[in-house]
């Protein structure tokens, strides 16, 4: 008896590592180290966070602030288009190269502790 409540609870706990491994990581702010293959530089800081009760996203682009609707299936994910605020800064490249990919993102993974946003396969931001 000892060996079959040990057995299942071995199968559950690996069960629940599995799912946490596939679920979507909600309610973190995400910070972008790196887009399109290029790291973000220091001082630069570019943010994502996802709520899953209204299916929302929201963020800093480094200077504006930005938000919009998001639509997840498994490892689907469709960013709706968003809007951001208006605001002039001295410095808006990052800005500039970072709010066009979202509406480009089609998938999503997590590795090594990085969520990492796809477009057609390819890795095309990575957060910490």
């Amino acid at each position: 008896m000892k060996q079959f409540l040990f057995s299942l609870c071995v199968l559950v706990a690996l069960t629940s590592l599995q799912s946490c491994k596939s679920k979507f990581p909600f309610s973190k702010e995400w910070e972008l180290t790196e887009l399109n293959g290029q790291q973000v530089p220091a001082g630069t800081r570019i943010t994502i966070v996802f709520d899953q009760n209204n299916n929302r996203y929201r963020g800093s682009a480094s200077c504006n602030n930005y938000n919009g609707q998001f639509t997840l299936k498994g490892k689907s994910l469709s960013l709706g288009n968003g809007a951001a605020t208006k605001k002039m800064c001295p410095n808006m490249e990052w800005e500039d190269k970072y709010l066009p990919v979202l509406s480009k993102i089609d998938g999503w993974k997590v590795a090594d502790n990085q969520l990492q946003l796809t477009s057609g396969g390819n890795v095309v931001a990575s957060y910490k």
